[in-house]
């Protein structure tokens, strides 16, 4: 019998997920949608049914969990996917609060299927208490520590040295992250992640009186070593802990930024990123999509991991004939039991991101040059990320 996903998706306007189900449908998987009225995710044909919700200033309203239950009952699928992290979030709370209430510990389950266990929760969320844990799992990482106040910052810094990264705990697409050159930067860095002055304080408390967001305890920010170097992510699929494929490939265009979302990106085979992959799903017992943001550094060519993203990303559509593994395929194979034996085969691929590296630059050698990964055969989806 043909398993049925459910991709739950809280962001209307991310791009990635909208490609996902093109290769669950490759697989084998019958695909069906929770997301945004007018969605990219919504646009897609590789959709045996979806169901929307409206949205008005904020997608992220706690009236989703009733969604989420509604889609969960309608769809009865065999598995469920977080489409972008506040959706994860969003899981998370709702198989905890599940799991208290008497005969309805099958929703918690459920939803716990194919994330992390609960006491993992903050872990996979909150970026550097990731990078704390690799740390103490024996994978590379730079040195990062959470600050809650720009003097703790303006103190901390001395033991990394300028340039220094700032970032966010929580957050995806590269938002919340400042390279910060001096300390002027560094400044300027933290009034912007902080929350200051009594509006802003009074937005924060409606948020969490109404949306979905994390506990003021864990959107903490960080400072984190800069380290030189190409910028990569290593996409894979697991189920409890046990890794079925990987796909190492490094950023070899940005857009928007240095910081930003891949545009460009290149196949690699680096050992080193596929056991801190094997390792921290291993200890994370991890089950689902995801994939670990690196930095190699030029000098020493060793491989820092700096973050992990807990969701399917913008290349984990990926078919076999360009990586060299179809995480889509690998994960129908793993939950039938047909996992693979033996190494795969490196393929150096470079592959334009749609629409990405045409928002980076129009003109673009790559978009002719290299692979462009435009979904032709999908054409509402196409004219609306074209767009």
């Amino acid at each position: 019998m043909t398993k049925r996903v459910l991709i739950i998706a809280l962001a209307k306007d991310w791009t990635g997920i909208s490609r996902l189900p093109s290769g669950l449908s490759r697989a084998g998987f019958d695909v069906v949608a929770l997301c945004p009225t007018g969605s990219f995710l919504s646009k897609t044909k590789f959709l045996n049914q979806v169901m929307t919700y409206p949205t008005f200033t904020f997608t992220r309203s706690k009236l989703v969990y009733l969604w989420i239950l509604t889609a969960m009952l309608r769809f009865k699928a065999d598995i469920i996917l977080p489409g972008d992290e506040d959706a994860l979030l969003a899981m998370q709370n709702l198989a905890n609060t599940s799991s208290k209430i008497p005969g309805l510990g099958f929703l918690s389950k459920k939803l716990r299927q194919f994330t992390a266990p609960r006491e993992f929760d903050s872990v996979v969320l909150n970026k550097s208490r990731f990078v704390e844990n690799c740390r103490e799992w024996g994978v590379r990482v730079p040195k990062n520590t959470r600050v809650d106040s720009l003097e703790m910052a303006l103190q901390e810094v001395s033991s990394f040295g300028y340039p220094v990264v700032l970032k966010f705990d929580f957050g995806y697409g590269a938002s919340g992250v400042t390279v910060c050159q001096n300390e002027v930067d560094l400044r300027k860095g933290f009034a912007k992640h902080s929350t200051v002055g009594f509006s802003k304080k009074l937005k924060e408390l409606i948020k969490r009186l109404v949306f979905v967001v994390q506990e003021s305890t864990e959107a903490g920010i960080s400072l984190q070593q800069y380290i030189s170097g190409p910028v990569g992510l290593v996409p894979f699929v697991a189920k409890n802990g046990h890794v079925f494929a990987i796909n190492p490939m490094l950023k070899h265009k940005t857009y928007p930024g240095a910081t930003g979302p891949s545009s460009v990106v290149k196949g690699i085979d680096n050992p080193e990123v596929r056991n801190a992959v094997m390792v921290s799903a291993s200890k994370l017992n991890y089950s689902g999509f995801g994939s670990l943001d690196f930095i190699i550094d030029e000098k020493t060519q060793d491989a820092y991991i700096i973050e992990l993203n807990p969701r399917p990303v913008p290349t984990s559509h990926f078919s076999g004939e360009l990586c060299a593994e179809d995480l889509c395929v690998a994960l129908y194979d793993g939950l039938y039991g047909k996992v693979s034996i033996g190494s795969p085969v490196f393929k150096p691929y470079l592959i334009a991101l749609f629409p990405n590296e045409k928002r980076r630059d129009p003109n673009s050698p790559y978009l002719t040059e290299a692979y462009h990964d435009v979904p032709a055969g999908d054409p509402e989806l196409q004219s609306a990320l074209d767009q």
